[in-house]
Formats: C-alpha cells, sequence, structure tokens
C-alpha cells in the first residue's frame, strides 16, 4: 500500500496524531512521511526561530511514530505552507493526508484555508486532527525524573534559561515539565539567596522538574548540558502512578483564548 501525508507543525508531538497513525499501522498501512512546514523567514540578524527548532520536533515524532510501528519518514520545510504541501503532493500521490493543527483560536493555518486548498488539490482524503499543545499521553509506571536547580537570573541568550529549558523539553515532546520559584537556598557559590531581602529578590532560586522514560530522559539529557553552564542537575528513577491530560471545559478553553 501507498504512503499517506502527515502535514503538522507546533502541534507535532500529541497523542492524537500517535494513535491516529497506530490505527493505521494496525491495518497494515505503516508507511508515512511527515512534513514540517517551519515557515521560517531568512535570517538576516542570527537570530533563533522564536518557534524554536522543528528539526527537534520532528526528530521527537519521528520516534514516538516508530514505537509504535510506523515506517515514518520526515522532512522540514521553511516556505509558505500552502506551497510547500502543494508541492509535496506533486511529487508523490499520497493515498491519505492527516493534517494536525493547534484548536482553532491558535491555529495559524485554519484562517487561512489550509485545509480547503489541500481538498482542493486531491481527492485522497483529507484527515483534520486537533490536538494541544505538547505530548498527552500516558506512560508506563517506570519513568525517570530530572531535576534542574538553577537561579532566577541565569539567561539563554536574551531569555530567561528556565523558560529555554522548558521549551526545549516540549519541542524534544517530553511528557511534562514544571517551574518551581523559590524562597531561599543557595549553591556551590555559597551565598544565600532569599525573598527576604530586597537586593537579592530578583535572583531566587529556580527548580525545573523534568518527568518522562529512561531512553527519553536519556536522550535530551545532552541539550540540558548544552544550556546548564552552572547549576545542578539531579536523575532519579520514580514511580508514575497516573499521567493523563486534565479534562478541561469548553468554558475554560474560552477564557484563556479572551
Amino acid at each position: 500500500m501507498g504512503r499517506y501525508l502527515i502535514v503538522a507543525n507546533r502541534a507535532l508531538g500529541g497523542v492524537t496524531l500517535l494513535e491516529e497513525v497506530r490505527r493505521r499501522v494496525d491495518t497494515g498501512r505503516p508507511a508515512c512521511h511527515v512534513l514540517v512546514p517551519a515557515e521560517r523567514p531568512v535570517p538576516t540578524d542570527g537570530a533563533p526561530d522564536p518557534e524554536g527548532p522543528a528539526e527537534d520536533r520532528l526528530a521527537a515524532a519521528l520516534a514516538r511514530l516508530a514505537e509504535v510501528g510506523a515506517a515514518a519518514t520526515g522532512e522540514v520545510v521553511d516556505g509558505d505552507a500552502l506551497e510547500e504541501v502543494a508541492a509535496a503532493l506533486a511529487a508523490e500521490p499520497f493515498e491519505e493526508v492527516l493534517v494536525v493543527t493547534l484548536p482553532g483560536g491558535l491555529s495559524n493555518w485554519l484562517p487561512r484555508g489550509l485545509l480547503e486548498h489541500i481538498r482542493n488539490l486531491v481527492d485522497t482524503p483529507v484527515l483534520h486532527l486537533t490536538a494541544p499543545t505538547g505530548v498527552t499521553t500516558r506512560m508506563t509506571t517506570a519513568a525517570v525524573r530530572l531535576t534542574v536547580y538553577l537561579g532566577e537570573s541565569d539567561r539563554a541568550g536574551n531569555r530567561p534559561l528556565y523558560t529555554e529549558i522548558v521549551r526545549r523539553a516540549r519541542d524534544a515532546g517530553l511528557a511534562g515539565a514544571t517551574v518551581l520559584r523559590g524562597l531561599e537556598g543557595f549553591g556551590a557559590s555559597q551565598v544565600v539567596h532569599t525573598s527576604r531581602l530586597l537586593t537579592l529578590s530578583e535572583d531566587l532560586p529556580i527548580v525545573i522538574v523534568l518527568v518522562d522514560t529512561a531512553e527519553r530522559m536519556d536522550a535530551f539529557l545532552p541539550v540540558l548540558d548544552g544550556m546548564v553552564g552552572g547549576g545542578l542537575v539531579v536523575r532519579e528513577d520514580v514511580e508514575v502512578l497516573r499521567y493523563a491530560a486534565a479534562d478541561r471545559g469548553e468554558g475554560e478553553q474560552r477564557s484563556r483564548r479572551g
């Protein structure tokens, strides 16, 4: 059987797509190609991509698809999404197209008519999947917790370092990340940072907690090594009792968009 095409960018990696691919693998359709239209402008000042490395999202997604038995290939393209999808469909007769976007209020593609554009180009089925940012799948009970201890003033370029670590963890497809702001603490410098002293209140302790399987955490450690020059990173084997996405109502989603 022929391959089907997956078109996704910021929504790449969620459980919605994973389950759809798993169904196709179970019915003897393992072959697919992932197209990631990053739509990145040509850099003129050396500034990093504000959306984060699309290549990291693709690599994490291909690894997850392989885990469910898919024979997946993929590529990141920088041009306009409509033009890049048209070029891909002209180059290969895919038997189906899966378009994965964030919810309507967050998607950049839906208001531009990407779905209608694709349906006008092909006679094959076009399925639209809506997925939240990040990965919302359950894990096995065996997991690893990485705890990163930083200072609030630590930076990665023009961003707080903790913000950059969380963004890179999401782009790598990790299951979850939480940032905690401490009231008081000290590290290798032996300087006590506390909210009780006004002069030090802008450099309070920051703790980042990351949880996922051992394999994914070990793959993410080199990313941390390249970002955390000073601080402490602790790796622990843990048991996950429950992990699932929260069931948020429509009212809450509307309030967030507003």
